[in-house]
């Protein structure tokens, strides 16, 4: 039996390119990716939490919709590099989201509040949601940036009641549509943010899959060969702590968690109407076995 770490470059080349042009791409481009920013996501009592449950609960809004956590991200990536900061990932952002959903409710998001809506490129990307009882303050949020966001967007700022956010949803969704529509997100990229969306797919079809592949699968799909270590060691971490996979003596897996979100993300990628010519994933995972168990040429 061939094994995962004696895959060639050449099929490496070859099953990076498929994975990004037929799964990741297409997703990548139906879905409205959101990075959702507020109080901590464990306060259920927050908006931010309230905000979050509603759209991973809702049958349609969960295919429609990719979030993002900042301290997903940065978390790994501050700790893994000193050098970097918030402010420098702007273009990050500017480049992987279609919309930055942010909630002022606790000292981190006040200070986001005030880097993005500072920031010509992220200001565009803006949604301020607040609780509607400080509507009328006359405060510096109000008068500082959320007038700010306000300007460039009046479909940018909501006024809320956190109490009903249920009822709440249709005014934001109204906005993030408005949003994906003017979005400038690069969709073919393989982003930092959304390359747990590239890594899970090519687990599912090469599991067990060592790390080191998965790093040379990353590098030729982003043709980021500096950061590819850096940035597959920080998906995994990423997609360890959510339970969406594992790491197995053979290598790494799926946990059951990982099959239902990758599932989800590939009915997403096949009902874009661009990938109605790619070939069926599963039929690609046969691919991929012929090669591994009988040391046939990949047909792709």
């Amino acid at each position: 039996m061939k094994k995962v770490e004696e895959i060639s470059n050449e099929d490496c080349i070859k099953l990076s390119t498929k994975i990004r042009e037929d799964i990741y791409t297409p997703a990548n481009s139906f879905k409205t990716t959101i990075f959702l920013c507020g109080a901590d996501i464990l306060q259920k009592d927050k908006i931010r939490f309230k905000i979050a449950e509603e759209i991973k609960s809702g049958w349609r809004s969960s295919r429609y919709y990719d979030i993002i956590y900042p301290e997903d991200i940065f978390d790994e990536l501050l700790y893994s590099s000193k050098k970097r900061d918030l402010l420098s990932l702007e273009a990050l952002l500017a480049e992987s989201v279609d919309a930055i959903v942010l909630i002022p409710e606790s000292p981190g998001s006040f200070a986001e509040l005030g880097a993005f809506a500072n920031d010509e490129k992220l200001r565009k990307k803006l949604i301020c949601l607040v609780d509607k009882k400080y509507q009328k303050d006359k405060s510096f949020i109000n008068q500082g940036p959320l007038n700010l966001v306000k300007k460039e967007n009046n479909k940018g700022l909501i006024f809320i009641d956190p109490n009903d956010i249920k009822s709440e949803m249709d005014k934001i969704y109204k906005s993030l549509r408005i949003m994906k529509k003017s979005s400038l997100k690069i969709n073919d990229k393989i982003s930092l943010l959304q390359i747990d969306n590239f890594i899970l797919p090519s687990i599912y079809l090469l599991e067990p899959i060592s790390k080191d592949t998965l790093i040379q699968l990353v590098k030729e799909a982003s043709k980021d060969e500096i950061n590819s270590f850096q940035i597959t060691t920080t998906a995994l971490t990423i997609l360890t702590k959510k339970r969406h996979i594992e790491l197995t003596t053979n290598g790494y897996k799926l946990t059951t968690l990982g099959v239902e979100t990758f599932l989800k993300f590939k009915i997403s990628s096949r009902r874009n109407k661009i990938n109605n010519k790619t070939t069926h994933i599963d039929n690609l995972r046969l691919e991929i076995l012929n090669l591994k168990n009988r040391k046939k040429k990949l047909k792709v």
